[in-house]
């Protein structure tokens, strides 16, 4: 038991300078998750309110609302190619 006293302490120095830009990407990935989720929520919410007819045609079914916008890419803006 006494290793764990007796251990020696982490090194200080550049590993310690590089916190906030850990914290800052963590933040952001965080936005990022929680935006996405906001517009899936949106999206739910607009199909949910259309009628089965609406859904219907376009090739819907209620039940397939939640997958269908998970699975859902956003689109391009025309005229934007990847490049590879």
């Amino acid at each position: 038991m006494s290793t764990i006293c007796n251990a020696p302490a982490p090194p200080r120095g550049i590993a310690d300078q590089f916190w906030p830009r850990k914290l800052v990407a963590t933040v952001e990935r965080w936005l990022a998750a929680y935006t996405t989720w906001r517009r899936e929520q949106a999206a739910i919410d607009a199909l949910s309110a259309m009628s089965d007819r609406e859904l219907k045609d376009m090739g819907l079914h209620r039940s397939e609302i939640p997958a269908a916008v998970k699975l859902s890419k956003p689109k391009q803006p025309v005229g934007m190619t990847e490049r590879h």
